[in-house]
Formats: C-alpha cells, sequence, structure tokens
C-alpha cells in the first residue's frame, strides 16, 4: 500500500541565460544543497519547458536579451538578474546572491512577486495591481540592511607535516614493519600497518601536545620479532584512520595543511565513516556539501557560515585519511603556497558556532590500553632498558 503522507518534492526547471560560469556554479552548488524544493538547472536544448529563467542584465546587452527570452517563453518567470535595476517593469534578483535569502526570494518570484517596477507612466499604472507584498519583497531585494555587505577577513596560516608526529605516522602507515615512535627516548605510540590499528603509550593530553612539536627527528624503533604480537594487536584498540584522523586536527589547529591553497579545488572522495572518528563541528554538513561539488576554499567560505578553524581543521583531517581529492589551479607556485592568505566574505546574520570551549576526542584510552605486564616490559625494550 502506497504511503501517501510522504511529501513529494516538487521540482522546478531553472535556466540561466548570460550568466557567467561563477555565479552558474555557485547556484548549482547552492541548488543541490536545497531540499525543500528540487531546483534543476537545464539547458536551452534540452527538451523542458523552464519554469523560471534567470537573465544576467549586467550584460551591454542585458535587457535586449531579457526581452527576447521573454518572447520566447511567455509562460515563464523571467527574472532580471543584476547589480543594478532594469530599466523596465520586470522580476528582479539583485546581485550578489544572498544565500541566506536566495530561496525566499525564488519562492517570490515564481509566486509573481518581486517586481521591479519602473518609473514611468506604463508602471505607474501597474502598480495600482501589484500587491503590497510584491512591493514589499521589492523593496526588501533593492535596500538590503548594510551589515550585509561589510566584510569579514582573516588570514589563513599554512603549515606542512614534515617533522611532525601526524607526518611520522602516515610514513609508517605506508610501510609494513610494525614499529614504534618514541620522543626523548620514551615510547608514545605503535603503529601496526598489517592490522591498520595503533597502540598508544601515552595519555592523550600528552599526545595533543607532542603534535604542537614541529621539525622534530622522531625516533623510531622496529617491534622485536620475540613479541607477542597477537597480543599487542588485541590491545590495540584505535585504527589506524582514526589515530590520523586526530592527529591531523591537534596539528591543524585552525590551520591549512600543504599543499593546499585557498585557490585548490577540493572534492570529497565518499564519505568519511565518522561513528569512531573524534569529534569535528560541522564535520557533517561540510562532507554533504563536499562529496557533491568540488570547490576552492575560497567559493567554499563564502557559501557556508561556517567557523574557518572547523573548516581548515575539517581539510587537514580528511585529506591527510586520504578521503579528499584535490587540483592545483594552472597558476599555483611554489611562491604561492608559502605565503599567507587572506580570505574575505560577507557577514552572515547566522553564523553556525562550534560548541563552546574545546572539544575533547572521543578515543581517550582504556585501562587495558596502558602500558603494564607484557605492554610495560615491551615498552622498557623499545626504550632499551
Amino acid at each position: 500500500m502506497m504511503n501517501n503522507s510522504i511529501p513529494k518534492v516538487k521540482t522546478a526547471y531553472v535556466l540561466l541565460v548570460n550568466v557567467d560560469d561563477r555565479q552558474t556554479a555557485m547556484l548549482r552548488m547552492a541548488f543541490k544543497m536545497y531540499n525543500s524544493v528540487n531546483y534543476q538547472l537545464i539547458q536551452p536544448e534540452d527538451n523542458v519547458q523552464p519554469e523560471l529563467i534567470l537573465v544576467d542584465g549586467d550584460a551591454a546587452d542585458g535587457e535586449a536579451v531579457w526581452q527576447k527570452v521573454k518572447k520566447k517563453y511567455p509562460d515563464a518567470v523571467v527574472v532580471f538578474f543584476g547589480r543594478n535595476s532594469p530599466s523596465f517593469t520586470a522580476p528582479y534578483l539583485m546581485k550578489p546572491i544572498r544565500f541566506d535569502t536566495l530561496f525566499q526570494h525564488l519562492r517570490n518570484l515564481q509566486q509573481g512577486n518581486g517586481v521591479w517596477l519602473a518609473d514611468n507612466k506604463a508602471a505607474a499604472a501597474q502598480k495600482e495591481s501589484v500587491s503590497e507584498q510584491a512591493v514589499a519583497s521589492s523593496t526588501a531585494q533593492q535596500e538590503p540592511k548594510a551589515v550585509d555587505h561589510s566584510q569579514q577577513a582573516v588570514t589563513v596560516v599554512r603549515f606542512h607535516t614534515n617533522g611532525t608526529l601526524l607526518g611520522m605516522v602516515q610514513k609508517l602507515a605506508q610501510q609494513t614493519e610494525d614499529t614504534a615512535i618514541l620522543f626523548e627516548n620514551k615510547p608514545v605510540l605503535i603503529v601496526f600497518p598489517s592490522v591498520e590499528k595503533v597502540l598508544l603509550a601515552v595519555e592523550s593530553d600528552v599526545l595533543q601536545q607532542l603534535c604542537t612539536q614541529t621539525d622534530v627527528e622522531w625516533q623510531t624503533k622496529a617491534v622485536p620479532a620475540s613479541a607477542p604480537t597477537a597480543q599487542l594487536h588485541d590491545k590495540a584498540k584505535l585504527t589506524l584512520q582514526s589515530c590520523i584522523w586526530q592527529l591531523s586536527i591537534w596539528t591543524a589547529r585552525g590551520r591549512l595543511i600543504d599543499p593546499i591553497t585557498p585557490d585548490t579545488i577540493i572534492k570529497l572522495r565518499a564519505w568519511p565513516n565518522m561513528t569512531r572518528m573524534a569529534y569535528l563541528p560541522e564535520s557533517m554538513r561540510l562532507s554533504a556539501f563536499l562529496v557533491r561539488t568540488p570547490v576552492a576554499l575560497n567559493t567554499l567560505y563564502k557559501l557556508l557560515p561556517v567557523s574557518l578553524e572547523d573548516v581548515l581543521n575539517y581539510i587537514a583531517a580528511t585529506y591527510s585519511i586520504g578521503s579528499l581529492i584535490i587540483e592545483q589551479p594552472l597558476t599555483h607556485s611554489a611562491t604561492q603556497q608559502e605565503k599567507e592568505m587572506i580570505l574575505t566574505r560577507k557577514t552572515p546574520q547566522a553564523v553556525a558556532k562550534s560548541a563552546a570551549g574545546e572539544q575533547t576526542a572521543e578515543h581517550n584510552e582504556s585501562d587495558e590500553s596502558k602500558p603494564k605486564g607484557l605492554l610495560a616490559r615491551l615498552m622498557g625494550r623499545l626504550r632499551g632498558n
């Protein structure tokens, strides 16, 4: 029996005319993230009747193109999309795009509201037949609050993993031999690549502090062949992937991981299995976005009202575990990699804030993972005692 209580998502076909690639990409990403209505971009050659058409009016022939499109698609809502209002009466969507109000404006336009009234006699006669709602919607678009245009600038600092604990664990993960990492002759952790596990020899707060160390000559020592490997594997409760995920967050600390730059195109290869990963604010929202659409950090920062620190920590974590695909711009150079970079975006009206205070790691060691008995003896051998 069919369940008629499940709401059906309406599909609205949208045609873009004269809209540049950047604006098209931004609209496409916004449409993919919106679930209440399935806005679907179509091409003129598609045998589909558009319901909504956005004509870029900023071009020299923008107004003439709008008139031609209106004649060709008389049943569609043909919107004049530009920074400046048209000289004639038409549905009007102001640039730049504001994603917090975009879909409200699109609904108004489809309902016959959001009409710009030209200052002429014909428009004056038409004005009487336009509802107050349409006038209010149009006024809201023409006169956005000043706060919406204020810019928020942040400096992006980059880091590389060479000489870090994260870099050392990643290196050992590519080898086949079980190996311990030591700092000042004391074991920190043991990497078991064959079973993709890690055994911690220190508390998580010590591990977090070690992640701030840079350009360190980490000591390594192979696990003795005589060691009871199976028992050690059983004591290793932390997966290699979740360990790298956590180390990358502690190492990044709101910085951008090398070799990614603000212009690097990033896309999620697949949704990470975060059920056993350390908590990372906004990871669900960022995963849902990046698994669908390739985007540069510059654009991502402008589109999503997410803390830049959370974005950069997420990028570091997903890149470190191999879940992030990157594509460098053609102008990418070593000089660009080394300099600090500044990102700007409009101050959002509602910024998604992470929970107060720093998030604690999800994989605090259990008593059985602390060095004692068999493990204590092994640690002694690794120290050389």
